[in-house]
């Protein structure tokens, strides 16, 4: 199972192997698996993913579902109000799944809180063999306000990702990262065993802010909110 979100968004990837019976071991691992989200407008996601078949017989990856679920606090007006989170379905359009020379069959459908990507693989992996495809689309999968709009994904994964690439590309300046990427737009690199999860978190904001230590629109909304409590102060006092 593989877990992604984005300002929490959740995406789960589950692969389903279809392979002849053989003892406890590692069966497979994405070797490589890159990420990549365009931030301008409407979210633009894509996986590139390498499985590598780490047995003595023939892997079939056959179905797979990756789970969308928005996770945003309630708001008034714009500001957001903490510990208010809800949970709901994400609106997924223009999907493709597909590799150099295929086109798997994929399907988008909603179940309650959640989006399903589903899609089914039915080329076998031979033994020490990869195999690389694409999941790509559009979601609206961003934190969006007036000055700031975040991305947060969560990695999650039943097997090994030996090779991990993240990328979050926007025409907005970066103003909060975590953990500390590189570039301005931010990269990250790792790789996450079996069972493990990590997150990485990119705010990007019109305002031409520095790198900041703590979540820009906590800065810019918290600051604002003590100028308006001093000015009333002031006003009442002189009253």
């Amino acid at each position: 199972m593989m877990r992604l979100s984005v300002s929490a968004l959740l995406l789960v990837f589950l692969l389903t192997s279809v392979l002849p019976t053989v003892s406890a071991q590692k069966v497979e691992e994405i070797s490589d698996f890159r990420i990549n989200v365009e931030l301008n407008g409407n979210a633009h996601i894509r996986y590139d993913i390498t499985i590598k078949n780490l047995i003595d017989n023939p892997v079939v990856p056959g179905i797979g579902e990756i789970r969308l679920q928005k996770v945003r606090p309630l708001k008034v007006g714009i500001l957001p109000i903490p510990f208010t989170e809800r949970r709901m379905p994400v609106k997924v359009e223009n999907l493709k799944v597909y590799s150099r020379d295929k086109v798997f069959k994929s399907s988008v459908v909603e179940k309650g809180d959640y989006t399903a990507i589903i899609y089914e693989i039915w080329y076998p992996v031979e033994p020490g063999k990869t195999l690389n495809f694409t999941v790509e689309y559009d979601a609206d999968i961003v934190d969006s306000g007036l000055l700031f709009k975040t991305v947060t994904i969560p990695v999650g994964t039943d097997i090994d990702i030996k090779k991990l690439e993240i990328t979050v590309n926007s025409d907005w300046n970066l103003c909060y990262a975590d953990p500390k990427p590189s570039g301005s737009n931010p990269t990250w690199q790792g790789s996450i065993p079996k069972g493990g999860i990590a997150f990485y978190t990119a705010e990007f904001s019109v305002l031409p802010l520095p790198i900041l230590p703590v979540r820009g629109y906590i800065v810019f909304w918290g600051s604002l909110l003590v100028i308006i409590v001093i000015l009333a102060i002031i006003g009442l006092r002189r009253k």
